[in-house]
């Protein structure tokens, strides 16, 4: 597995990537905590039916969604969503591994901004839909997919920039000219 990219050592951008993680962790976490809870209470309701949780399929929905997608973008920061990096790390610290992981990345993008764009053009379709029982908006649904796209974004150029950086960095080193 390839490690996952050191976060800034200080600074506001360091202290906004921490807050992300936390955020995207903490979101996820809260929602799997809601999923757990409702669905194990439906599950004692049918067993002992002393009321209804007819609601409750609604928020394990949303829940479901947004864990999902947080957990996604949560993983991708960190570079522990599933990959085959076998490659990568066989070319670990060459000129080549740094352009495979440049054209990965870039790959990563393109199927990112379709995804993040599509997403938002379901959460926009969605504006108007209520959901039954709660009466709560359904683009709450899906402005998971956006959201976590954006996100994912973001990391996917950072680790970008970065592999084009140590590259000239390593290139001006062996030139003789600062990096």
């Amino acid at each position: 597995m390839i490690p996952p990219v050191p976060p800034a050592s200080s600074g506001q951008w360091a202290r906004a990537d921490r807050g992300l993680a936390a955020l995207l962790r903490w979101g996820s976490l809260v929602c799997f905590v809601a999923l757990l809870l409702l669905v194990s209470g439906e599950i004692l309701i049918r067993f002992v039916p002393v009321f209804s949780l007819g609601w409750a399929d609604e928020i394990v929905e949303l829940s479901f969604a947004w864990m999902v997608f947080l957990g996604t973008a949560a993983l991708w920061r960190s570079r522990e969503h599933i990959t085959i990096d076998f490659i990568l790390q066989s070319l670990a610290g060459s000129r080549l591994g740094r352009a495979l992981e440049v054209l990965l990345s870039l790959l990563a993008l393109g199927f990112l901004a379709v995804f993040t764009w599509e997403g938002w053009l379901l959460t926009v379709q969605a504006v108007g839909n209520r959901t039954p029982i709660l009466e709560l908006p359904k683009p709450l649904w899906y402005a998971a997919l956006p959201v976590s796209g954006i996100v994912m974004i973001g990391y996917s150029l950072h680790r970008c920039a970065r592999a084009i950086r140590l590259g000239r960095q390593g290139a001006g080193l062996r030139s003789g000219q600062p990096g």
